[in-house]
């Protein structure tokens, strides 16, 4: 992030739970599964019962998966709430935020409430900086601790410095 290359960064450690997700779940042949049950095994964990109020939204599963298919598929580094299936992380607005530093939480939440105290429009900010260095970290120490499950990842790279064909 010291570049201040951040929807790069963003758009690499995003496909981090895709990799890691195979290793995991080799047999499980919906690769949106695989994902968000590594996310919800490694990165998110302690997240998933989220110690905010039970209408706030935050950072799951779901919210991460729906921004890697918005960003990776269409560059539109966003979450479409029809996919989101927790009601309180059906937001209205998504926003996220380019900063070096990373934030207290890694996101914030708001909610407005209307009539009979019903919930009439919620917001989520992600820290671009945070969610990147969990999926790092998160990919590093998974890939640590199973070096051997990455065994399906098979490929040659060679460089052409000439610019000439071989």
């Amino acid at each position: 992030m010291s570049n201040k290359l951040y929807l790069s960064a963003l758009a690499l450690a995003l496909t981090l739970p895709d990799t890691c997700g195979k290793a995991e779940y080799p047999c499980e042949k919906r690769n949106g599964n695989r994902y968000k049950n590594w996310l919800c095994q490694y990165v998110i964990k302690d997240n998933c019962n989220s110690l905010y109020s039970y209408d706030m939204p935050y950072l799951n599963e779901e919210i991460i998966y729906s921004l890697r298919n918005s960003f990776l598929h269409q560059s539109t580094p966003s979450i479409d709430k029809k996919k989101i299936n927790e009601a309180r992380c059906k937001v209205d607005k998504f926003i996220l935020v380019l900063t070096d530093e990373i934030g207290a939480n890694g996101d914030m939440s708001m909610v407005a409430y209307g009539k009979d105290v019903k919930v009439t429009y919620s917001e989520l900010k992600i820290y671009v900086s945070h969610l990147c260095y969990i999926l790092c970290d998160a990919a590093e120490k998974y890939y640590k601790n199973n070096k051997d499950k990455f065994k399906f990842i098979k490929y040659a790279i060679e460089e052409n410095e000439s610019g000439e064909n071989s």
